[in-house]
């Protein structure tokens, strides 16, 4: 499959699009609403488009100076392997970096088996001689 077509927007997707691109892709639903509050959150997005398909997400967020964090980096399954993640992720870092001060951190969650796509961008795994692991705390109720 060719990715000549394909396009990059700065701009959110729809919430029905968000919506529905996550329980494709395995990451449970959520409700309309959610998906308004949540992008509406955004410092930066960035989505991916064949035609008028939404196939690949991806967005920043944090306090637009000190903290940023990559959010929801997402492609539809049968476009992955094309290195449509690799510019969604290049594309998110380089708007974090342009609105960054000095001392700035830029972070991220993985999922597992995605380690390798993050370390290509320059990112480090945790924990390391000098930083603790990274931690996680999810609202379940």
């Amino acid at each position: 499959m060719s990715i000549d077509h394909i396009r990059f927007e700065e701009r959110p997707p729809s919430p029905e699009d968000f919506v529905r691109l996550r329980a494709e892709c395995g990451w449970g639903e959520i409700g309309l609403e959610t998906a308004r509050k949540a992008l509406g959150g955004s410092i930066f997005d960035l989505t991916c488009f064949d035609g008028t398909e939404l196939i690949g997400f991806g967005r920043v967020v944090g306090d637009g100076a000190l903290y940023f964090y990559l959010q929801d980096v997402i492609v539809r399954p049968s476009y992955r392997g094309r290195s449509i993640g690799r510019q969604i992720v290049s594309r998110l870092t380089e708007a974090a970096l342009a609105r960054a001060e000095i001392g700035a951190t830029i972070g991220l969650m993985s999922a597992k088996g995605k380690e390798e796509l993050y370390r290509r961008s320059g990112f480090q795994e945790r924990p390391t001689e000098n930083l603790g692991a990274g931690m996680t705390r999810f609202v379940l109720t």
